[in-house]
């Protein structure tokens, strides 16, 4: 079957841009011929993409053979076209683009938004033409929805939702729950990663009708897999090692930067020390730090995603000072927020940490005891999907505290594969996976925690509860939910149950 694929950024560094990768590949596997189209510029780092080129209103360009591709054994190929959208690429979270300048989608006015969709529908319509799909996948209630509904002509779709395109663009500004609309009206199904995202969905954009089904993402069991901790942390250190990108990541230096600045009181010392490196890259500390973590006795607990204030892991950092059971934190993730818990992490005095919160940009932060120690904190910067399986396999405890809703939380069940113990907000379609993952071993709560006001004494107090586990029944609880997300979540039941949803 021809399955043309639209999505508007990445490959890696979100869950969307994940979702996108991971069903395009596996539609390849299965000897379909697919089409993506969306802003990836590396392809010779992802060996499923057979040929890349761009495309416009006048139709593709001549295609480059990726050379480190590798046949698909059942005859199935993959092309990623990159639309020529001009200079600006909207957002829902300021991130670093290469070739791009960015902005977010509630900071642009309707006449960049318009030429913005335009560009895309123009390329997508020049894409079809070309590739003639029989059906189609497109990313995000905006753009991906509007964009299929003008472009597509009689091509059935499918519109994913992801849930920053509701929570950062739709929630915040009626014009764009008016695009919503348009196109998710002529799609021939909306699905959501979870029941929570579709309801939020249903409650923004009234008047679509029945939403669903429910089309989860999925895990690749062969690559996150339980390993041994400290061969997983020596292996992701000595490959860093060896990493060009790495001249590029956030200096060793800038700690005693970010000390200077809290000496001073300078607050937007922080934010400007963010802009100096490349936020894309592995950190030029995280060798030595994860050689560290490797020489520890200590459990290691730990966070991945985005950093920012919305994913909460300055709750973490909190809640891993008043611990029973002290441990180590690992930080694995990049964002604009990386010198405020830089900041959080190295102060050890009380009267700079009130000073910290007095300034925090934002509201969600609770100070633990004064008399708890801090705990040791290991920053990598971001680890592409290289490095992600044994980071995550490293972790004892897995910790997603994120503040606002989230889709799904695909970081969870990767984790949860890898061996390593969640522990979840008890909301949106991380409640789902948690409820999932807590029935199956008949152990309510184990691995949740309410969200709000006092969030961070919660989190404290699961991270007892799963590292005060006798050390035989943490094996056993581990290996069962192991097995099951193994078997729950896959990227083949994902890619065929879009597949299903659009016939």
């Amino acid at each position: 079957m021809r399955v043309l694929l639209w999505h508007g950024w990445l490959l890696e560094g979100s869950g969307s841009n994940i979702y996108a990768a991971r069903t395009a590949e596996v539609l390849r596997e299965d000897g379909h011929d697919v089409l993506l189209v969306c802003q990836e510029r590396h392809v010779e780092r992802y060996r499923w993409i057979d040929a890349s080129g761009t495309v416009d209103a006048t139709g593709p360009s001549a295609l480059t053979p990726n050379p480190a591709a590798v046949a698909s054994d059942a005859g199935g190929r993959c092309v990623l076209l990159r639309p020529s959208i001009g200079e600006v690429l909207p957002v829902f979270v300021l991130d670093e683009y290469e070739g791009f300048t960015v902005r977010r989608f509630v900071d642009l006015d309707d006449a960049t938004v318009a030429a913005y969709l335009a560009a895309n529908v123009d390329a997508l319509r020049a894409a079809v033409a070309w590739h003639d799909p029989e059906v189609a996948v497109s990313g995000h209630a905006i753009p991906g929805a509007v964009v299929a509904a003008r472009a597509l002509g009689g091509v059935p779709y499918v519109a994913k939702i992801h849930g920053s395109d509701l929570e950062y663009a739709i929630r915040e500004q009626p014009r764009f729950a008016a695009l919503a609309a348009e196109g998710l009206d002529a799609a021939r199904a909306v699905v959501g990663a979870s029941r929570d995202v579709l309801d939020r969905c249903a409650e923004l954009v009234p008047g679509l009708g029945e939403l669903g089904p429910v089309v989860a993402p999925g895990l690749d069991a062969r690559t996150f897999r339980p390993r041994d901790r400290t061969e997983a942390l020596l292996d992701v250190a000595e490959r860093l090692r060896r990493d060009a990108d790495v001249e590029r990541g956030r200096p060793v230096g800038h700690d005693d930067e970010v000390r200077r600045a809290l000496a001073a009181r300078n607050p937007n010392g922080f934010d400007a020390l963010a802009a100096t490196y490349d936020q894309a890259v592995p950190e030029q500390g995280a060798a030595d730090r994860l050689e560290a973590l490797a020489r520890s006795d200590r459990p290691i607990v730990g966070s991945f995603g985005k950093l920012i204030e919305q994913k909460g892991v300055h709750l973490l950092l909190e809640a891993a000072r008043s611990t029973r059971v002290r441990a180590d934190v690992l930080v694995v993730g990049f964002g604009s927020f990386r010198e405020w818990l830089a900041a959080l992490a190295l102060v050890e005095d009380e009267e700079t940490r009130r000073w910290i919160a007095s300034v925090w940009p934002g509201s969600s932060l609770e100070l633990a005891p004064a008399e708890a120690p801090p705990a040791a904190v290991a920053f990598t910067g971001r680890l592409d999907h290289r490095y992600a399986p044994d980071a995550l396999a490293a972790m004892d405890v897995l910790v997603v505290p994120s503040i606002l809703a989230e889709a799904f939380g695909m970081v969870a069940i990767e984790g949860v594969a890898a061996g390593a113990l969640p522990l979840v907000a008890r909301h949106s379609g991380l409640g789902e996976i948690a409820a999932a993952l807590e029935a199956e071993i008949a152990r309510p709560g184990l691995f949740s925690f309410g969200p709000g006001e006092g969030a961070a004494g919660r989190i404290a107090r699961g991270l007892d509860a799963l590292l005060g586990m006798d050390p035989a029944e943490r094996q056993e609880v581990a290996g069962a939910i192991t097995s099951f997300a193994g078997r729950e979540w896959s990227w083949r039941a994902t890619a065929r149950r879009l597949l299903d949803a659009v016939r």
